[in-house]
């Protein structure tokens, strides 16, 4: 009997040497990475890390993206688990943080950028004119939604008295055309679209609304984070390189022709780019733009919007919602990738 043990033993032993070589020289899955985006150039950055290849270049990663109409429901496919990374607006993620999501904004996308444009036929002189209006707006929580109800609401208009419609960007665009709205509130290139096919004007730009407030940011899963922290260091700063990349003027037509292709809007409307846009600040540490940041967590808490687990309502914190650690390892990394993504 001790020899029959002796036996099986030492072909355990082999078969289990055996497996671990054919493990060894299987090749290593590669991670694919989740990337969440909206259709508005406002994510312009995005696109160019995507399209110019610099992503899986850098990273040595796969990228799957997921396009989502409107912030809320991209933070439905983040809360379940489907995306690592989204471009989003900066109060899309309060809800689901305060009910317990494991995210943080590490990064800023762009400030302003969006606008109120009404019917040609509409007669708009100030906010008061918008009373009884019909305005289609992003869903609750949005950027679009807070620009607005903060503003009517610091101009002393009742909410009650404007009827503000939730709607997804094109649908927007359609009910502008046909009007069944009398105006929306719509981010980059949308407002452009309703000027050019000649049923809209821009009567307020969102940066006359609430100036210099913040708007789309980097969100990135807190366990994508922990067991990834150099692709996510690294990530960030290509996020800052594309952002530069598309504000510089002589990458002008290449950025528009990315446009084109991933938008599908015209060419007369790329020339727009970067419309009332602003890409100067990346930087989660800025003080202004957390300022900003703070306040549009104030007026989640004063809307009844940040709820917990229990449904209490809530007031955030930026230290709830940032992690600004990440950006300063990643300023680091950005002349090196540079110089391997070939630019000067």
């Amino acid at each position: 009997m001790n020899k029959w043990v002796i036996a099986i033993i030492v072909v355990v032993c082999i078969a289990a040497v055996a497996g671990a070589v054919l493990v060894t020289q299987q090749p290593a899955q590669t991670l694919t990475l989740r990337i969440g985006y909206q259709p508005s150039w406002h994510h312009v950055a995005e696109f160019i890390m995507v399209e110019k290849g610099w992503i899986q270049k850098v990273l040595g990663v796969q990228v799957k993206e997921y396009e989502s109409q409107t912030g809320p429901a991209e933070m439905e496919a983040f809360a379940a688990g489907v995306l690592d990374i989204a471009y989003v607006g900066a109060t899309p993620p309060l809800p689901i943080i305060a009910k317990g999501a494991k995210a943080k904004i590490v990064a800023v996308v762009n400030t302003e950028g969006s606008s109120l444009v009404v019917r040609t036929d509409f007669n708009y002189t100030g906010p008061q004119s918008l009373i009884d209006a019909r305005i289609g707006c992003y869903p609750p929580g949005s950027i679009q939604d807070t620009i607005l109800k903060r503003w009517l609401i610091d101009k002393d208009i009742d909410l009650d008295k404007v009827e503000i419609i939730a709607q997804e960007p094109r649908a927007q665009l359609e009910s502008l055309k046909a009007g069944a709205v009398d105006a929306i509130l719509t981010p980059d290139p949308m407002p452009y679209i309703a000027v050019l096919e000649g049923y809209g004007k821009i009567a307020i730009n969102s940066s006359q609304m609430w100036p210099h407030h913040p708007c789309c940011v980097v969100l990135m899963s807190e366990d994508f984070i922990k067991e990834h922290r150099d692709l996510a260091v690294k990530f960030i700063a290509l996020h800052i390189i594309a952002s530069e990349y598309a504000t510089n003027p002589k990458n002008r037509e290449e950025v528009k022709q990315i446009l084109i292709n991933r938008l599908g809007i015209e060419e007369k409307v790329a020339d727009k780019f970067p419309g009332s846009t602003n890409y100067n600040i990346t930087d989660p540490r800025n003080p202004a733009w957390l300022e900003g940041l703070d306040y549009m967590c104030q007026v989640h808490y004063q809307l009844g919007i940040t709820k917990n687990s229990e449904g209490q309502v809530i007031r955030l914190n930026v230290s709830d919602v940032v992690d600004p650690s990440l950006y300063e390892e990643a300023l680091s990394l950005v002349p090196q990738i540079k110089a391997e993504l070939g630019l000067s």
